[in-house]
């Protein structure tokens, strides 16, 4: 398929791969869990499955995109202001939404070299620059991302414990 003369994709957009899920595999394991995917060898809590139940009727009812009753329940469980909390579907829903904000052509979004995949690709879609800092034995090293900060630098992702290492900065 040849692209359209005039109509194109915002910057950055073709640089991102499609995602394609990795098969939980450990040679010699009968059972594999994929913890990076969220996956719980335990099944869903029955509360939650409980939750899932009572409100099977409503389902059809398109949800509160604010999710408003959840803000203000964690506000009143942790003394903040409903309207300081945002709720997303996930951390790439709210990655996406922090680059769409404030990242664009031109400006560029920091991370560490091993860091999370959707900081690169949020930042592609948004047009922005991805740009990362070298790691130190697959930790992040604080001051390589210093080094790395620009004028241009408008997100700073600093994971803690790092996704996908699993390593911590004190």
């Amino acid at each position: 398929m040849s692209a359209h003369p005039t109509i194109r994709p915002r910057p950055g957009i073709l640089e991102i791969a499609p995602y394609v899920g990795g098969a939980a595999h450990a040679p010699g394991a009968n059972r594999s869990v994929k913890l990076s995917s969220n996956e719980n060898p335990l099944g869903p809590s029955p509360r939650a499955v409980e939750a899932y139940q009572a409100l099977a009727g409503d389902l059809a009812v398109y949800p509160d995109g604010g999710a408003t009753d959840l803000r203000a329940a964690i506000a009143a469980a942790h003394g903040l202001e409903a309207d300081r909390i945002v709720c997303g579907n996930g951390s790439d829903e709210l990655i996406a939404l922090l680059c769409k904000a404030y990242a664009g052509v031109g400006d560029e979004v920091l991370s560490s070299e091993h860091g999370f995949l959707m900081y690169r690709l949020s930042a592609l879609a948004a047009g922005a620059t991805p740009v990362t800092a070298p790691e130190r034995d697959l930790t992040t090293d604080i001051d390589a991302m210093i080094a790395r900060l620009t004028p241009a630098t408008r997100l700073v992702f600093l994971a803690n414990p790092n996704n996908p290492t699993g390593t911590m900065v004190p």
